[in-house]
């Protein structure tokens, strides 16, 4: 199963990147997430069991993810946007890209809440895109990535909980502190979101 954007990393041209650890592989700008069955699907990833060692080169594109042990297909689709409808935010937030590289976690906590807000303003059909690129600008390959697919509405699975259902019990235990950042950064542009 795979989201819309390794899906396109899988259908595209050959690329070769490298593991990252913790199951992220960088094709340049692009990092992919590899999760197995089960786990949180993320809107940068691809569901399969793969080991990949950090410094592993890893090759995508002609339909296939491929390592020194293993090829994976796409297989079937998931829609990393939260079937969600919200309103426009009356009063935006102004230096919101400040946040942008800063504090812990593989991903900073400032990109996580940016990651939010973006994809709570992506989903109202307000486009921040312009913040998006200029924030991962300034932060790491991974952030960099979800930043710009926030821009387009696609969150990780756990956000799809809390803006389709009101959920918000998955985000409190996605990540170190990746989950409290995203409902955070949901909860600043959406006033009465259920966090």
């Amino acid at each position: 199963m795979s989201a819309r954007f390794a899906s396109t990393l899988l259908d595209g041209p050959v690329r070769t990147g490298v593991a990252l650890g913790h199951g992220y592989v960088r094709f340049g700008d692009d990092v992919l997430a590899v999760t197995p069955p089960g786990a949180a699907r993320m809107p940068n990833g691809i569901v399969a069991e793969l080991e990949l060692e950090p410094g592993e080169t890893v090759t995508v594109g002609a339909g296939e993810l491929r390592t020194a042990h293993a090829t994976v297909t796409a297989g079937s689709s998931w829609d990393a946007r939260p079937k969600a409808h919200l309103s426009r935010r009356r009063t935006p937030l102004r230096r919101l890209g400040l946040l942008s590289g800063r504090g812990p976690g593989l991903t900073p906590l400032g990109d996580d809440i940016l990651v939010g807000y973006i994809g709570a303003a992506a989903l109202a059909g307000e486009d921040l895109s312009g913040l998006a690129d200029e924030a991962a600008g300034k932060t790491t390959a991974l952030s960099g990535t979800l930043l710009r697919l926030a821009a387009r509405g696609e969150l990780p699975e756990p956000a799809h909980a809390l803006l389709e259902r009101g959920d918000a019990e998955p985000l409190e235990h996605f990540g170190a502190s990746s989950g409290r950042g995203i409902a955070l950064g949901i909860a600043l542009y959406v006033e009465d979101a259920p966090c």
